[in-house]
């Protein structure tokens, strides 16, 4: 697979509104499954943009590999260190996870697996599951309890990476970092948003699934811009350190 240069967005960071689809920015997944740890399929008809919002809607209107269709979508861009900003709501409901992530990994053609995620798991939507990787090896920080419900109006949910330290926001306050001295990823890496139901290999996690009806998340807006050489002091004035 041979991956796009480094453009406009890499370079100079962008904001997204969700006015109209933009296929230069965007690429929507389609017909194929990630795993056995998902039930779903991805499917570029169970994303609709429009009119100022991004709908992620699981359903069963699948059928090429599985009986349930569900919503993946990513940059074409490859995005190194920056502010990575959503504002969202998330999905509600036993063995589904509504995702905001950044990955690269074997699949894109590159031999490195490093990730940043925000998982929002439907069986408790009060606690977002915050974790990264770095060529495949995962690390905490874990769940976080948000004091809030995220399935139940939009929040903003913002993930600050810099070469020494990565930090996540919820609504402008601090409420994770990796740790002083860990690895952080270094690879660019595209920007996700996802909304897959898990199989029984993810129960113990996400809890068990069953389909009853179409399930949906929305994306408001999102925006990315790059920097480089800061460690996180807070984009909300807080002291990290």
């Amino acid at each position: 697979m041979t991956l796009p240069s480094f453009g406009a967005d890499e370079q100079n960071g962008f904001t997204e509104l969700f006015q109209r689809p933009n296929e230069d920015r965007w690429y929507l997944s389609n017909g194929w499954a990630n795993g056995d740890h998902q039930s779903c399929e991805f499917r570029a008809d169970a994303v609709e943009i429009s009119d100022g919002s991004m709908r992620l809607t699981l359903s069963d209107r699948g059928g090429h590999v599985r009986p349930i269709g569900c919503p993946e979508i990513r940059t074409r861009a490859r995005l190194s260190y920056g502010i990575f900003a959503a504002r969202l709501r998330a999905a509600a409901g036993s063995g589904l996870n509504t995702a905001f992530f950044t990955y690269i990994g074997p699949p894109n053609g590159v031999p490195v697996w490093d990730e940043i995620d925000f998982e929002f798991l439907g069986k408790d939507p009060h606690s977002v599951s915050i974790s990264y990787r770095v060529n495949g090896e995962t690390r905490g920080p874990g769940d976080i309890q948000l004091g809030f419900d995220a399935s139940n109006a939009f929040h903003d949910y913002t993930i600050e990476w810099t070469p020494e330290r990565i930090c996540w926001y919820a609504d402008g306050k601090m409420i994770a970092r990796s740790r002083d001295g860990d690895k952080i990823p270094s690879t660019p890496g595209r920007l996700f948003f996802s909304l897959w139901s898990g199989s029984s290999l993810e129960d113990a996690w996400m809890g068990p699934f069953t389909y009853k009806q179409p399930v949906t998340a929305e994306v408001e807006s999102t925006s990315f811009r790059p920097v480089t050489g800061r460690s996180c002091p807070g984009l909300n004035g807080l002291d990290s350190k």
